[in-house]
């Protein structure tokens, strides 16, 4: 019997939480692009067979029979977690972490002078902040910007000198403006030519915000996905 589409995702989901690993230690793994996968569970992209054989190729214990017709248990007896795998030698390093929870005091607080290194931390591997001046670690909040950064994703991100504020376009943005905080994507930037910014949000159903040049406070330019609830 053939299997649907929306299956073989739901059995990746599955795979996925019992390994115990996140997409970007995945895609990793497998010298893939982390957002490959994100759209491959989100319904945007299809699994291919080389995707499939490649998972089952490096995960030994993945049952075939489960990833291929959802037969069975998940993984194989005496099947383990995934987390550990990671090189003994793999240098981490300590980000500033800004939760969720601490969105709103983060706001109201932040201001020239901040001092991110008050903040609590979040342990992110050494190959996702190389190169990157002053980066934080950021917790996205509802899903204005899903399929990719779902509710309770962790990302990377660095601040923007306020003097390059009006090239900033293309990418996706954490913005604090008057008393809110905000991740949108930003596809023309208009501060230089009509002192505004019009920030938009990846699901349809987010729409978009216009913000006055002297209503915002901070820009960060997200980098990388640290880590992201499977959905």
């Amino acid at each position: 019997m053939r299997e649907t589409d929306s299956s073989i995702q739901d059995r990746l989901k599955q795979v996925f939480e019992a390994l115990g690993i996140t997409i970007y230690q995945i895609a990793k793994d497998l010298d893939e692009n982390s957002s490959k996968f994100y759209n491959i569970l989100s319904g945007r992209a299809k699994p291919s067979y080389d995707t499939i054989i490649g998972i089952l190729n490096h995960y030994p214990q993945i049952r075939s029979d489960f990833l291929l017709r959802g037969e069975g248990p998940v993984l194989a007896e005496g099947g383990y977690s995934n987390a550990y795998i990671s090189p003994d030698d793999t240098d981490y390093v300590e980000v500033p972490f800004v939760p969720v929870k601490f969105h709103a005091s983060f706001v109201e607080s932040y201001g020239e002078g901040y001092r991110f290194e008050d903040l609590d931390s979040c342990t992110v591997s050494k190959d996702l902040v190389s190169n990157l001046k002053e980066p934080v670690v950021l917790e996205v909040s509802g899903n204005s910007m899903s399929p990719q950064l779902v509710h309770g994703a962790r990302i990377l991100a660095v601040p923007v000198d306020t003097g390059d504020w009006i090239y900033q376009s293309g990418g996706v943005f954490a913005v604090i403006y008057r008393d809110f905080f905000v991740v949108k994507r930003i596809r023309e930037n208009d501060l230089l030519t009509k002192h505004y910014l019009t920030l938009h949000s990846d699901n349809p159903m987010g729409g978009s915000v216009t913000v006055p040049s002297n209503e915002i406070r901070g820009i960060w330019r997200v980098a990388n996905i640290v880590s992201a609830p499977v959905e």
